[in-house]
């Protein structure tokens, strides 16, 4: 299965739309009619945002006295990521893309690359890294599962 870039764009404009209260059902049908992705990267999408509730909300059914928290960057890790770089993962944690564990292992590997900044395409795959974590808890019939040569109706 291969993921278009845009996945995690799309991602992001169901989250923004989930968290106005608009339905599912009509985000499906705005995104389909802006010709921008087709019914298969959208399909994709809101697997993967299911299968991240599911994950997340059997955790936190598992870890519910662990208090979660969120790192603050020092001076220098602020100049390096770029401001505009923190805000954008600020918003995507806000919304729900991502959790703490998501975003504190995402500024740990923004850390690791060279002085020069990212761009927000790059921070995208590292979003969409987390959101494909295959070393978590897969739900049962998740995409994930799927081989390349599985057909999806």
């Amino acid at each position: 299965m291969t993921m278009k870039p845009t996945i995690v764009d799309i991602l992001t404009k169901i989250l923004e739309g989930i968290s106005k209260n608009i339905p599912i059902e009509e985000l499906n049908k705005t995104l389909l009619k802006s010709n921008e992705y087709d019914q298969q990267t959208l399909s994709i999408a809101f697997s993967l945002i299911y299968d991240k509730i599911i994950v997340n909300t059997k955790s936190k059914n598992v870890k519910k006295s662990k208090k979660g928290s969120i790192r603050f960057l020092s001076e220098e890790e602020r100049e390096q990521i770029g401001l505009e770089n923190y805000n954008y993962l600020l918003y995507n944690f806000n919304l729900g893309l991502i959790d703490t564990d998501d975003l504190t292992y995402i500024l740990d590997q923004l850390t690791m690359y060279p002085i020069t900044r990212l761009s927000k395409k790059e921070i995208n795959w590292m979003i969409l890294a987390s959101i494909v974590d295959i070393t978590s808890d897969i739900p049962p019939g998740s995409r994930i599962h799927l081989y390349s040569s599985d057909s999806v109706n």
